[in-house]
């Protein structure tokens, strides 16, 4: 009994030590997932701002490609129409569409490379997944590790916090086994004192583990 009793203050103090290095961890996972969420919000946003430019771009090239399309168009069909008249009447229409070839030769610096296929048409698709990956090579575009992350260091936050709850407890069975002058009653505060803080010892190894 007076081993016990001089046990005791000994647990009690073991309780707070461990309480305040959950309550310590709990605060450090939560500063980490905080981070995480920064880096993610920061990486969705930087994905965001790339899409946007990359969307805008290629619709500023398809605008370019339908005009530079229809200026051959054009040109060509100045050209058979100049074919069936005669020189003095088909020497305006030539001009005219060597012009029109002329502006659609100029608009082709305006389409870049990666927009267009093996077999000359406009592949979109194909520059778009070019510019998102040059993108995701120089910044990072993906949320999703950083996210989990966060995920998982919140959680681990709040099992650390639910701990520090369980500490007090023991604590809590521990000083009334101390204070309590019946000895069945004391005997009981002091086993369910020992357990909860042995429960807690393993399950603070546990999700320092994990």
């Amino acid at each position: 009994m007076r081993r016990r009793r001089a046990l005791i203050p000994v647990l009690i103090a073991l309780t707070s030590v461990l309480g305040s290095v959950a309550a310590w961890r709990a605060a450090a996972a939560s500063g980490a997932a905080g981070a995480s969420e920064r880096r993610a919000f920061a990486n969705t946003l930087a994905a965001e701002q790339e899409g946007s430019r990359i969307e805008t771009e290629l619709a500023s090239i398809e605008f370019t490609h339908a005009r530079r399309t229809a200026l051959e168009a054009a040109a060509g069909a100045l050209r058979e129409r100049a074919g069936s008249l005669a020189a003095d009447e088909a020497a305006p229409l030539e001009a005219l569409a060597d012009a029109y070839e002329a502006a659609a030769g100029a608009l082709a610096g305006f389409v870049d490379a990666d927009a267009v296929g093996p077999d000359g048409s406009l592949d979109l698709e194909g520059m778009r997944l070019a510019q998102w990956a040059l993108a995701a090579d120089l910044q990072d575009l993906d949320p999703a590790e950083e996210t989990a992350e966060a995920e998982s260091l919140r959680a681990k936050s709040q099992r650390l916090v639910g701990l520090t709850a369980l500490l007090i407890a023991a604590a809590l069975f521990l000083t009334l086994a101390e204070v309590s002058r019946r000895r069945r009653v004391a005997d009981l505060y002091w086993r369910g004192g020992v357990v909860v803080l042995a429960a807690a010892v393993v399950l603070l190894i546990l999700v320092e583990a994990l």
